[in-house]
């Protein structure tokens, strides 16, 4: 992957008994081949992968979201098969059964405010950071120039990634005092590009980010306080070959995932509070991982996307 800009309340216990390979789909399965997403959940702790959803007439798709009550889960989505890319991405909403998928309008990463009302996500159109009712109206531009916005889950503020003086670097904008900070001091950022789809801490203190390295153009997998890095900063994964840009972290707290692009396709996972290196997680699956995951609000499941041919 370029280091250019290119363009995760506990689940209702009714839902979490449905076995998930039961659950109803959004597209009929064809005869056509084709390669195409599905999401997958399996156990946190490892386990067998079973099918999810079937996210409708959209042959790529990315970016799970749960809503905090585990309800509804946004995504984002194009019709490659139809010869879509990225720029023409829809958001897309679904009831956690599979059913009533509606598409809210054009965007890419959305995910909810806690309390369900609002959602955050980024858009090429203006090209920026934006945040809409749940229901896809009153479209708000934030910050134009910035992408991958993740809402905290104390609701009071949003982070992304914002380019400042040619370097990449993550701003914070908090929705309650108007205001906006840079975590890294002007010229002190180590990384051309810090890209989407950061993973909030549970209490709201710190973000999970990935960053291309200025100096031999590497990758970190790396976190940061909310309070700028001096006041806290470290890199827990360092390879050559780039990551997966999305994390997934507890509900908890206590583990972080996320997907490199190394072989054998995997993912990973680690304790932010420790110096140990990320350890596989043992899941049993089939297809191609395509490195999107988002834990379920109760912590319970892990949800990711697979590409198989249909």
């Amino acid at each position: 992957m370029s280091c250019l800009r290119i363009v995760s309340f506990t689940l209702l216990v009714t839902l979490l008994s449905v076995v998930p390979g039961t659950l109803p789909v959004t597209a009929e399965e064809s005869d056509t081949e084709s390669i195409r997403d599905r999401f997958y959940q399996a156990p946190a702790e490892g386990g067998d992968a079973a099918l999810f959803l079937v996210p409708g007439d959209y042959d790529t798709a990315g970016s799970p979201s749960f809503s905090a009550d585990g309800q509804k889960l946004l995504f984002d989505g194009w019709k490659s098969q139809a010869g879509e890319t990225s720029i023409q991405a829809k958001i897309i909403v679904v009831n956690a059964d599979g059913s009533n998928l509606k598409v809210l309008g054009p965007g890419r990463m959305p995910n909810w405010s806690p309390g369900g009302n609002r959602i955050a996500f980024s858009q090429h159109a203006p090209y920026g950071v934006a945040i809409m009712h749940a229901d896809g109206s009153h479209r708000t531009l934030i910050d134009e120039g910035g992408w991958g916005a993740q809402w905290s889950p104390d609701g009071r503020k949003l982070a992304y990634s914002f380019p400042v003086n040619g370097r990449g670097n993550i701003r914070i904008y908090d929705l309650i005092e108007g205001t906006k900070t840079d975590l890294f001091p002007a010229g002190e950022s180590p990384y051309t590009s810090v890209y989407w789809n950061m993973a909030w801490s549970p209490d709201s203190q710190w973000l999970c980010f990935k960053g291309c390295r200025a100096e031999d153009r590497s990758f970190d997998v790396a976190t940061i306080n909310i309070a700028g890095k001096q006041a806290g900063y470290k890199v827990h994964y360092h390879h050559e070959t780039a990551p997966y840009a999305d994390f997934a972290w507890h509900p908890v707290g206590e583990v972080i995932v996320f997907c490199p692009q190394t072989k054998p396709r995997q993912l990973l996972q680690f304790n932010p509070a420790d110096a140990n290196a990320p350890e596989p997680v043992d899941i049993n699956f089939e297809g191609y991982l395509n490195g999107d995951v988002s834990f379920t609000p109760d912590g319970g499941q892990l949800l990711f996307n697979l590409k198989h041919t249909k």
